[in-house]
């Protein structure tokens, strides 16, 4: 088999970096870390999370389990990335335990504490579930 002519190499190695690089452009960054509190581990990924990763999926999450007794004793945390979470942003109680699910759009935005609600969720998640019903124009007098 003939070898490709230099220029024709060149041009396949450019076409292969440009492809590359819009992939990674369009990758969404996140935090990514986990800490239970029976593990022994300590809580740096809830106050200083460090590791990221590149992710292909729409979110960066956030879930925050705590103890309703003690108050804001966590229990579980999870820093990742997803395509549907669960809640977009939530908070769900029960007699135990208080959940947070944050979720949010751009790189690197799941980074708080998990309280506070995401300010840059997309605002068109869950917006395919939404109908208009287009009403009437006049008003009729009797």
């Amino acid at each position: 088999m003939p070898s490709l002519p230099s220029l024709e190499k060149s041009l396949l190695v450019f076409f292969v970096l440009v492809v590359s690089m819009l992939y990674i452009s369009d990758a969404l960054r996140c935090y990514a870390c986990s800490y239970t509190a029976n593990s022994g581990a300590n809580d740096s990924c809830v106050y200083e999370p460090k590791k990221t990763i590149t992710c292909s999926k729409k979110y960066c999450t956030i879930i925050r389990q705590d103890l309703v007794h003690p108050v804001g004793s966590i229990v579980s945390f999870s820093r990742s990335c997803e395509d549907k979470p669960l809640y977009l942003n939530a908070v769900k109680t029960d007699t135990t335990y208080k959940m947070y699910f944050r979720s949010c759009v751009s790189d690197l935005c799941n980074d708080s504490d998990g309280k506070r609600s995401a300010t840059n969720s997309d605002p068109n998640f869950g917006a395919s579930e939404n109908m208009v019903i287009k009403g009437r124009d006049e008003i009729r007098s009797r």
